[in-house]
């Protein structure tokens, strides 16, 4: 090919750019099948320049990936606002970002869906990306007012299935408490939490098989208790305290809904009388007034 010979070879004239085998190679979306253009994040048939050191990649998650590889050449995370450059993996040709190849040989659409705001390119299959304009990065769905909504308060999009929505501000801003990687721009779902916080989907499943159930962060429960509290119910019922403990009674703090009060103490648990919480936290422990 022409054009991919001519950005390989070494030339005199400094704006002719120089790209390696490997990045001009173009890569796939289904791997060793080779029959869909992309990379293992996206289907696309082009690769975007990063706009720092001029290197190619087919998107900016591969750009991360490379700069987790040791004994390589560490580039700076690629920028998808400030990229201007992309490589139609079909011709070769160099050209400004746009939706389709400029080469009038071929003239074909990079992917269905194009942004021009974040540089982002998608053939994927069955799926719906919207680009919002207060978050200023692309979103799964169908849009605002369609499926989701945007939340200033929390500066993130809420899907309207989302009746019981708990306002945290800017809560997408730091790291998933559990790996400690950013949220805002995760590519992996994300899951809320009943006190509002949030932690990828997949941090969610594994922080369960602790079999711990309140949030890391506040200490607040994660999700509607009540039938796991109803088997502790059921486990006190059954399990009467010695005559030792028959009138020792608990100082709590429910961590779910805040108040302090005095409870039976049980080695099982000490329900909060507000709110029928187990999400107790024992302060004192004393025998009972007579």
């Amino acid at each position: 090919n022409d054009s991919l010979s001519a950005a390989i070879n070494t030339s005199a004239d400094n704006s002719v750019p120089l790209f390696s085998a490997s990045e001009l190679a173009p890569t796939f979306h289904d791997g060793a099948n080779g029959a869909v253009l992309g990379c293992p994040h996206y289907a696309r048939s082009c690769k975007v320049r990063h706009p720092s050191s001029g290197r190619l990649y087919t998107c900016r998650l591969c750009c991360e990936q490379e700069r987790e590889m040791p004994l390589r050449d560490q580039d700076s995370p690629l920028d998808r606002f400030k990229v201007e450059e992309v490589l139609c993996m079909r011709c070769g040709t160099l050209q400004p970002s746009s939706n389709r190849c400029v080469n009038s040989k071929c003239g074909k659409p990079f992917a269905n869906y194009v942004c021009k705001i974040c540089n982002l390119f998608d053939d994927g299959q069955h799926k719906s990306i919207y680009h919002c304009p207060f978050c200023n990065v692309c979103r799964s769905g169908l849009g605002l007012g369609i499926d989701f909504r945007h939340c200033m308060r929390c500066n993130a999009c809420v899907s309207l299935k989302d009746n019981n929505h708990v306002c945290i501000t800017q809560r997408l801003q730091g790291n998933c408490p559990i790996c400690h990687e950013s949220m805002f721009e995760s590519t992996e779902p994300l899951r809320g939490l009943k006190c509002g916080h949030v932690m990828h989907l997949s941090c969610f499943n594994l922080y369960m098989r602790s079999q711990t159930y309140t949030c890391p962060l506040c200490k607040k429960s994660v999700d509607d208790m009540k039938e796991y509290f109803s088997q502790l119910d059921a486990a006190i019922r059954m399990q009467p305290m010695p005559p030792a403990y028959a009138n020792v009674t608990s100082k709590i703090h429910c961590q779910d809904c805040g108040k302090l009060g005095e409870v039976n103490y049980h080695f099982v648990g000490c329900k909060c009388t507000f709110c029928g919480s187990y999400n107790t936290r024992e302060l004192e422990r004393r025998p009972q007034n007579n």
